[in-house]
């Protein structure tokens, strides 16, 4: 009886999670849309306006919003440290820090880097770790 119920529970989870990510997708494609549409009006109208920090701001949030349904989706380790990745680097350039929070966020990415090349094994969450195939 408890398996059934945690069974059914988990598929509910893993539909609702589906329909989140779909939803957040069609989002992330109407916002994609509306980016160009606003550059090339902009362009148009006023070029002299054009503001290369706020364009950034926006696409590297659509970037962090596609990451974000992968992360959903894949459902694995290297997806959840892309997504921090893609946070600290939009961080770093939308936001205009002093010289010491530049440096925070630098030892930050460079953290991010060293877990994913020493820490990640490239398991999934419910994954085992494994020997690699050559190691026999």
């Amino acid at each position: 009886m408890r398996a059934k119920m945690r069974e059914r529970t988990l598929k509910v989870a893993q539909a609702m999670e589906i329909v989140m990510a779909v939803i957040i997708l069609a989002a992330i494609v109407i916002r994609a849309v509306l980016l160009v549409v606003g550059l090339a009006q902009e362009l148009g109208e006023a070029p002299m306006s054009f503001s290369i920090d706020d364009f950034l701001e926006k696409v590297l949030l659509i970037i962090m919003g596609i990451e974000f349904v992968k992360m959903l989706m894949l459902h694995t380790y290297g997806a959840v440290i892309d997504v921090l990745l893609f946070a600290m680097a939009r961080q770093m350039i939308v936001t205009h820090n002093g010289p010491e929070g530049t440096l925070l966020s630098v030892l930050s990415v460079a953290l991010i880097f060293a877990i994913k090349k020493y820490l990640y094994t490239g398991e999934s969450w419910g994954q085992k770790k494994t020997d690699p195939p050559d190691s026999k």
